[in-house]
């Protein structure tokens, strides 16, 4: 976090070319070990007649960007090269204006769907109805990104579950106004509206590294995916290059708008890839716009099935234009060994190796001794 002061009474600023207008600073938290985190939260915020504020939830794949897009939103100008995230990452963002201060708070979780446990330490009962996700997709990674995707999709919907169940068994009404909020969002006339899948979140997908992948042979099948699937969540869907600053000037603009309410032009949007980068808005697109899914001959092989005949439809060709990468059945566990990195003690790093090294010996020692008896 940056130690940059800040403005008071920062004026708005006009024009498109400027569409973050007031853009917030970072500033660094004072931390009382005393107090719990919410607790240091809540004392950092200056005194004033109005403050709103919003939990931003950042997610997706390894070395998609999360940080730089964080860092650019927030800032004025990129100063450094975010570290790669440990596993939860706090920062904020806020804009004045007169007495009215909006406080943005980003809570970015390390790539990777190990760390997405942490989603329940953000998003609580108290806090939802203040929350937007944000899904960053490497496009440069396209075999990647459809697991990436239905993992944070996944996550978010059995939290919000689980936040308006408590909420409801207390006669709590915000669960239902956050799914009329969200269905309005959409637009109730909206023809596709009933076959939705919304979940009451404002989320965005932000599919980044565009300008390494605006060649690639089968960007119609990856366009017309992620279309399908954002629409059918109802969520916004742009994707971006942070080498392209009228690409970065759209994505600051989305974000000011989510986060603060400031205007957005229309004319950015655009559901055509030949034309540009996408930016669609929630019930911007429809199915029939989308059209059907890349024909094929027949299924890819190893195709693994979702077990929804029509989300299949556009998974088969995603897989066969984007065969997904061999997974461990065991997978390292990256909250732990990231932990174990960022906190490293040579000397107890050491004496745990060496106490692994005797358990598998043990293992071994002892099924060696099952065999041995069974022959008996």
């Amino acid at each position: 976090m940056s130690d940059t002061e800040e403005t008071n009474n920062q004026k708005e600023t006009k024009g498109e070319e400027k569409p973050g207008q007031g853009n917030p600073e970072e500033k660094k938290l004072k931390f009382d070990r005393n107090k719990t985190i919410w607790e240091n939260i809540a004392a950092s915020k200056p005194q004033s007649t109005e403050t709103q504020e919003v939990n931003v939830l950042v997610m997706g794949g390894k070395k998609a960007g999360k940080s730089t897009l964080i860092q650019r939103f927030v800032k004025r100008e990129e100063t450094t090269v975010p570290k790669p995230t440990t596993a939860l990452e706090y920062s904020y963002g806020r804009r004045e204006e007169g007495k009215k201060i909006q406080i943005a708070q980003f809570w970015e979780i390390g790539g990777g769907s190990e760390l997405h446990r942490l989603v329940d330490v953000v998003v609580t009962p108290e806090n939802i109805h203040t929350l937007i996700c944000v899904v960053v997709l490497d496009l440069s990674d396209p075999r990647t990104l459809w697991e990436t995707f239905m993992s944070c999709m996944a996550k978010v919907n059995k939290r919000a579950s689980e936040c308006f169940v408590k909420m409801r068994a207390k006669n709590n009404s915000t669960p239902d106004k956050l799914l009329q909020r969200h269905k309005k969002k959409i637009g109730d006339d909206h023809e596709d509206l009933s076959q939705l899948q919304l979940n009451g979140i404002p989320m965005v997908v932000i599919g980044t590294k565009f300008d390494l992948f605006q060649d690639n042979p089968h960007i119609r099948v990856m366009s017309k995916t992620l279309r399908y699937l954002c629409h059918r969540h109802g969520m916004h869907l742009t994707w971006v290059s942070t080498k392209d600053e009228s690409s970065m000037t759209k994505y600051k603009s989305l974000m000011a708008n989510l986060v603060f309410g400031t205007a957005f032009q229309q004319k950015h949007m655009n559901t055509d890839f030949s034309k540009g980068q996408l930016m669609i808005w929630p019930g911007w697109d429809s199915f029939k716009n989308i059209g059907p899914p890349v024909g094929l001959q027949q299924v890819p092989p190893g195709f693994v099935s979702t077990n929804d005949p029509e989300l299949d439809n556009f998974k088969q060709p995603f897989d066969d234009a984007y065969p997904p990468k061999a997974t461990q059945k065991q997978e390292k566990d990256t909250f732990t060994s990231a932990l174990y990195e960022e906190f490293s003690e040579p000397a107890i790093d050491s004496l745990r190796a060496q106490k692994e090294e005797v358990k598998k010996t043990q293992a071994k020692e002892r099924a060696t001794s099952r065999r041995e008896s069974n022959r008996d």
